[in-house]
């Protein structure tokens, strides 16, 4: 038999109503293959009315069909007995973002801040593999860990009005991409010349979703210009 993990709660679930429509369960276990596992298995029960889902960190938000939940005691007696099967990871996708370091407009900050020279900075960031936990903030935004704790910052103490579209991020254990220009208070380490979110692709807008795995590829600035992103 596979060695299987039964649900974390040490006690009673936690969870509470968003809305009319959504319920969150908070404090799940922080593994990926945990939180998919979790996901996928409440998707055979069709009959407790859930539409869809969305994992954010170590919560689990579930989403009501038009007919409302069916039972809300009824899921959580399900999360709780759920059993993962710690044999049984499941095969996340890998993307390859390309990373133009020559864009990280507070590296310098970043190597005063952390004591660490930049190329070794580049070094540590661009070896790591990143999970993505959750897409939010604007469409395509992903959050991605887990950042290496000698990279760990606090955000910035005065956050931008703009930041490039593309920009990547980091500020404690997290790294981000920036799908837009837009505000944000994270600590900029280079640019993707990658689009992660496009609205004229109508069956696949989102380039990356929740449960993918990341890893960076630094390219040159000369490289930067010359791609293309379909």
């Amino acid at each position: 038999l596979n060695e299987k993990q039964r649900s974390p709660f040490q006690s009673a679930i936690k969870w509470q109503y968003l809305g009319e429509n959504a319920i969150e369960i908070s404090d799940i276990s922080s593994d990926i293959h945990f939180q998919l596992g979790l996901r996928d298995y409440l998707k055979e029960f069709p009959e407790l009315g859930i539409a869809s889902f969305m994992l954010t960190d170590k919560n689990l938000t579930l989403f009501s069909d038009k007919n409302g939940f069916m039972s809300i005691p009824r899921i959580i007696d399900r999360v709780a007995n759920y059993q993962h099967e710690m044999e049984v990871t499941a095969s996340l996708p890998l993307s390859i973002i390309p990373i133009c370091y020559d864009f990280g407009i507070d590296l310098n900050d970043i190597s005063r801040k952390l004591k660490i020279d930049k190329n070794e900075i580049i070094k540590i960031h661009s070896q790591t593999t990143f999970y993505i936990y959750m897409i939010g903030f604007v469409p395509g935004h992903p959050f991605m860990g887990d950042l290496d704790s000698m990279l760990y910052l606090n955000r910035l103490e005065t956050p931008r009005v703009k930041v490039p579209a593309g920009s990547i991020g980091i500020i404690e254990k997290f790294c981000n991409i920036y799908p837009y220009e837009s505000p944000g208070g994270w600590n900029i380490i280079g640019r993707t010349p990658i689009k992660v979110f496009n609205n004229k692709n109508e069956t696949q807008p989102c380039l990356l979703s929740p449960g993918d795995t990341v890893n960076f590829k630094s390219i040159s600035k000369k490289e930067f210009d010359n791609f293309t992103n379909g």
